[in-house]
């Protein structure tokens, strides 16, 4: 259920308005991504080969979040830099992530790649960067 939370926040972020899974195995969870619920044209099927043990952590996952809500994203690049996104992931969890801290959570998010599928086919890929 990990790999569905994550997913659905990483997605989200990226302009989802909403995720159809398709099939979920121990390697594998697919789904359709729709971008606007009434329009039959903005679908993207995407699959991810990893297992639930490899969902990046609840600090990857916390800040996925919080770049989805406060929508720091233009497309795909974030709209703020490292430090201030350090500042507000810092103020919106009450934390005090040092720099070495805040940037191993924020490289593991940058790491994670999500392949689109056209056609049956791994055509792309979902991903953040700065």
């Amino acid at each position: 259920m990990r790999r569905r939370e994550f997913l659905k926040e990483f997605l989200g972020a990226l302009g989802a308005e909403e995720i159809e899974w398709i099939n979920e195995t121990p390697e594998k969870i697919s789904g359709k991504v729709i971008y606007e619920i009434n329009d039959p044209e903005e679908i993207q099927e995407f699959i991810w080969r990893k297992h639930e043990s490899d969902v990046p952590d609840q600090k990857v996952i916390a800040l996925i979040k919080l770049i989805r809500k406060d929508n720091l994203l233009s497309i795909d690049q974030l709209r703020v830099t490292r430090e201030e996104l350090r500042r507000i992931f810092n103020a919106e969890y009450g934390l005090s992530s040092t720099e070495q801290e805040f940037s191993s959570v924020l490289e593991a998010l940058e790491e994670v790649e999500v392949s689109m599928v056209d056609e049956g086919k791994e055509t792309d890929a979902y991903f953040i960067h700065e």
